[in-house]
């Protein structure tokens, strides 16, 4: 029996980036504790070389439908403000 809502997320952990990139070739959205740069690859660009780069706001909740395959660890960006969020 489904006991959640669809098209929700459904879990939420850190990301750590102060050694380097992250990686789920699964899926996964993102949020940020705190303003920042943020470069990505959505699921549909398998090249590293296809990132996108851009700022997003601050936020306790998942609001960029992107969902993303790998998350760069930048200098410009602190590594602890992001999150990596899970739906159905």
């Amino acid at each position: 029996m489904q006991t959640h809502g669809l098209n929700n997320i459904i879990d939420e952990v850190p990301i750590d980036l102060s050694s380097g990139d992250f990686t789920n070739e699964n899926g996964f959205f993102v949020r940020s504790g705190l303003d920042a740069v943020i470069k990505y690859c959505p699921m549909n660009r398998p090249l590293d070389s296809q990132a996108i780069t851009k700022t997003i706001t601050a936020s306790p909740y998942f609001v960029d439908p992107v969902l993303m395959r790998k998350v760069f660890r930048l200098v410009t960006s602190p590594d602890s403000s992001f999150y990596a969020g899970y739906g159905v």
